[in-house]
């Protein structure tokens, strides 16, 4: 409370504190070295402290599991994808800022976390995060992060989203038919209020985080690898670590028996941009590896067609003006932009131009 210096990234003052004792920006997530003051607060009434996570998470399960929310699941996964990601050679910047950002934002708007809870509504699953507490309120329940990042570093994929409070909590009976303790209420919750978290849903997040850094890596690239095995998708349960128990419900939403569709990854992706209010993405220009021109000359190679067709292919995206920065470019929310999806169009552009050259019409090739 004490802080009013403004912030270096978004010059606002509303500071918050992680359980690091670190000043954190409530307004754009900026994490600064600053730290707070040790307070004894044994003389100070009604005080109120708001933390990113809490200190100590209380285990309480026979079975030595621990209490964990839906939303630490997901969060768990998108740690192990984008780690998985950054090993097949992404920018390290791709985890540690910019997904880790969108996580947050996602968190905020969707009022899981980063969020004050107004006075006398209950906390239901998905509903608004209690990151506010009384110092003399019950004993804390801190994050799983603490458990699985306590080695990592501060820009790593760590938040807390703990749904109880002192007034209302999640029933015991909801948390016996499933590991998570709001699982039951987060399959009960209405789909339409907001876009819910799903499997699916991870790589679309991991998909425009690549996209936002205008990585050499297509949505399709991201598919393969994902069926190939080389990112936790299809069993990611089995990277969940023994004190997350994962049964029951749970299993309905974090175990998937089919590999991820196109479409509902990339449509999910546009929806989530527009959901996170996100600005213009980078610009796709010439030189960068989605535009047209690249990928085609990238195609004709996999597919052993001539290298002279790349001429034919360029001349094509130039006449039709697919390779313009504001045809490419990401624009969320705008629905007057076209919405490119990058591996289809250079594919779309090579068969036009055999088609083109081969006198080909769908009907004499046959």
């Amino acid at each position: 409370r004490d802080f009013k210096e403004r912030c270096a990234q978004c010059s606002e003052v509303n500071w918050g504190v992680t359980d690091g004792g670190r000043f954190y920006c409530r307004s754009c997530h900026n994490v600064i070295e600053r730290t707070r003051e040790v307070v004894n607060t044994d003389f100070i009434s009604n005080t109120r402290v708001q933390t990113i996570s809490k200190v100590l998470r209380k285990q309480e399960k026979t079975d030595g599991g621990c209490e964990w929310y839906v939303c630490e699941g997901f969060q768990l996964v998108l740690k192990k994808q984008a780690e998985a990601l950054e090993a097949l050679g992404v920018c390290p910047q791709m985890k540690d800022e910019i997904l880790c950002n969108f996580w947050r934002c996602y968190l905020q708007k969707s009022k899981q976390a980063y969020c004050n809870r107004p006075a006398g509504e209950t906390v239901k699953a998905l509903s608004v995060c209690d990151s506010s507490t009384d110092a003399d309120s019950e004993p804390e329940r801190p994050s799983l992060l603490h458990m699985l990042s306590a080695s990592e570093s501060e820009g790593d994929l760590q938040t807390d989203c703990s749904f109880a409070s002192s007034t209302s909590k999640v029933s015991e009976s909801t948390s016996l038919c499933s590991g998570s303790v709001d699982g039951s209420l987060y399959l009960m919750k209405n789909q339409k209020e907001k876009l819910r978290m799903t499997m699916p849903m991870t790589l679309s997040f991991c998909y425009m985080a690549l996209l936002w850094l205008r990585e050499p890596m297509t949505l399709s690239d991201l598919l393969r690898f994902v069926v190939e095995g080389h990112i936790p998708y299809l069993n990611v349960f089995q990277h969940f670590p023994e004190k997350m128990k994962l049964y029951g419900l749970d299993l309905k939403i974090f175990y998937v028996e089919s590999w991820p569709a196109y479409e509902e990854v990339y449509n999910k992706m546009l929806e989530l941009a527009a959901f996170l209010d996100l600005p213009r993405f980078p610009d796709i220009t010439d030189s960068c590896f989605l535009h047209p021109d690249m990928l085609c000359m990238k195609y004709l190679m996999e597919a052993n067609l001539p290298d002279e067709l790349h001429n034919w292919t360029c001349r094509l995206v130039k006449k039709i003006c697919i390779g313009e920065a504001d045809f490419l470019t990401l624009v969320p929310g705008n629905k007057s932009t076209r919405k490119v999806k990058y591996d289809v169009l250079a594919a779309a552009v090579i068969v036009v131009v055999l088609k083109l050259l081969f006198l080909l019409d769908d009907h004499y090739e046959w």
